[in-house]
């Protein structure tokens, strides 16, 4: 690696770091969960340990505590307060998932200006930095994917990547379920597709992939069903498909299948040959992957994101397009890879992400969430991405003057991609997920003076929940928020069936971010609330007690309802 190279690389981290942590810019912290993890967070620090019985909206955190473990000991080792470490340690990790993509993209391209621009498109890229710019399990769960990852490369040729792998991927098991999946399909996608495209031959370093992917995936589903079983009654049973076990069943199946048809494959005298794609080609490919690109994107505007009831808006896709264009030289870049040892893991990659996100739209979308896949989906489009950049420019560019135009123009994609990594709320459905410090001084308040149940949307719930350590009733009901009445309203107000019980709800939240957009299913848009549901709490029922011109707490005087 040249030192420039290496000096590159060190500037495209601390744009990462910086996209990352760009929202403390204006929020005193940052996501839909923050109050959960920092009431998880506190209890671990108090008690050094997870707490057994737990009644927060995200039931299954306690059972994947690995990232609380971390965030512990830093605040333990560095002696640096709760918030801080909060706020700072998971999405730094996060960031830092771009220098393991350029030793990826590096070896898969052996070309350090292909895997820098890998690095530096997923540094900006909004769905890989949006989605670690939180302080969530998730996010250090990337990390780990992609340290996993590099090391089933090393794998095939050198049987020590053992020692660090296995350990590595037990560590991804406790952090976090989606991610864990990831792993485990991405790994058994590269195997797959490269023992169909060239016969499989049963050398060591296929023994040592099959080795790893069967204790892997036990270790997995060993945890799963055996120790975190609210993931196992809960998580697990959400899907279309019944019984619910059918996947799992059917998982076994599956593999001999593939099996079956690596074997069929080793006697078929048919062998794939690449060819160096030509300068025609790699634009054509390029140009027919942004035809597609905006085609998809097309359709989430006339209808909604798979998965999701939010709908995109033409103007959302023109704040893209940059990222767009950039992911759209993978295209170009495919058919380069062929000629690298492991182009093929990559394009494997690809392909098994893109068939999961098929499967959870059909089957699992509150399992297999389709928008989660996008955070991995862009990994391998950034690498090939790279390669396809750097050999359209070799193959296709030909004087200095033409190559300084092109390099211009990569940077001002990133420059715009920069720009919009971390997009405002109306570009995401409403979805606010800044929690203020003025938001605070409500929670506080309730703290000492509120007890029952509060109605409030998700946000406000985990402000109430994990810094008050006050039940809200998160996403459970709708009603109070967008009915113009309390007759109305009513309904979505008396046992309301929460992660803390069936209650009666004893106080309304409403804040200025509520009332933008209420945030309910991260699935759902947040829809801004009327101006008669707002105006109902000016009469009776509704009393309020707590006012900072920022958030009203109204409590619900029962006696006086008609």
């Amino acid at each position: 690696m040249r030192r420039s190279a290496a000096l590159a690389l060190a500037a495209v981290l601390l744009v990462a770091v910086f996209v990352r942590l760009s929202p403390l810019l204006s929020a005193l912290y940052w996501g839909s969960d923050i109050g959960e993890y920092y009431a998880l967070l506190r209890a671990l620090d108090a008690n050094g340990a997870m707490p057994s019985h737990y009644i927060g909206w995200g039931i299954t955190y306690p059972f994947f505590p690995g990232t609380f473990f971390l965030q512990d000991a830093f605040a333990k080792l560095g002696a640096v307060g709760l918030p801080a470490v909060l706020d700072l340690v998971v999405p730094v990790l996060g960031a830092v998932a771009v220098v393991l993509v350029f030793l990826i993209a590096a070896k898969v391209a052996d070309d350090d200006r292909a895997a820098l621009l890998a690095a530096a498109f997923v540094a900006v890229a909004m769905p890989h930095a949006y989605a670690t710019s939180h302080t969530a399990p998730a996010t250090l769960g990337d990390l780990l994917v992609f340290a996993c990852l590099l090391l089933f490369l090393r794998l095939r040729s050198d049987a020590r990547a053992l020692v660090l792998l296995l350990p590595a991927s037990a560590a991804l098991v406790t952090v976090h379920h989606l991610s864990a999946y990831f792993l485990l399909v991405m790994a058994l996608g590269a195997t797959i597709l490269r023992s169909l495209v060239r016969p499989a031959a049963w050398t060591p370093g296929l023994r040592r992939e099959v080795v790893f992917e069967v204790v892997y995936a036990g270790m997995m589903f060993a945890f799963w069903f055996g120790y975190a079983t609210p993931f196992r009654d809960n998580l697990l049973h959400a899907v279309n498909v019944q019984p619910w076990w059918a996947p799992f069943a059917a998982f076994p199946v599956l593999v001999l299948v593939v099996v079956l048809l690596v074997w069929l494959r080793r006697v078929r005298p048919w062998r794939y040959r690449p060819r160096t794609p030509t300068a025609p080609y790699a634009i054509t490919m390029f140009l027919v992957a942004v035809a597609v690109e905006f085609a998809i994107l097309g359709s989430a505007v006339l209808a909604s994101i798979p998965g999701t009831g939010i709908a995109l808006s033409w103007t959302t896709v023109l704040i893209f397009a940059p990222v767009l264009v950039l992911a759209a030289f993978a295209a170009a870049g495919r058919k380069a890879s062929d000629f690298s040892r492991y182009g093929v893991d990559v394009s494997g990659w690809f392909l098994v992400l893109v068939a999961s996100t098929g499967l959870g739209t059909v089957v699992a979308t509150e399992v297999l969430i389709p928008y989660r896949h996008l955070e991995y989906v862009i990994v391998p489009l950034a690498i090939l991405g790279g390669l396809g950049l750097v050999h359209t420019a070799r193959i296709g560019l030909e004087g200095r003057a033409r190559r300084t135009w092109a390099v211009a123009g990569v940077m001002l994609l990133l420059a715009a991609g920069f720009a919009t990594a971390i997009p405002p709320p109306a570009v995401l459905g409403g979805w606010n997920e800044g929690v203020s410090a003025t938001a605070l001084n409500g929670a506080y308040w309730s703290r000492d003076h509120v007890t029952g149940l509060v109605a409030a949307d998700h946000r406000a719930s985990t402000v109430l929940f994990g810094f008050a350590s006050v039940n809200g009733t998160w996403d459970t009901t709708s009603a109070p928020f967008f009915a113009p009445d309390f007759t109305a309203a009513e309904p979505g107000l008396v046992s309301v069936a929460t992660p803390s019980g069936g209650f009666r709800v004893s106080y309304v939240w409403v804040d200025r971010d509520e009332a933008a957009g209420v945030q309910l299913h991260p699935w759902d848009p947040a829809n801004p609330m009327p101006g008669p549901a707002v105006a109902k709490f000016s009469d009776a029922p509704f009393v309020k007690v707590f006012d900072d011109g920022y958030a009203q707490v109204y409590w619900i005087d029962w006696g006086l309802a008609p």
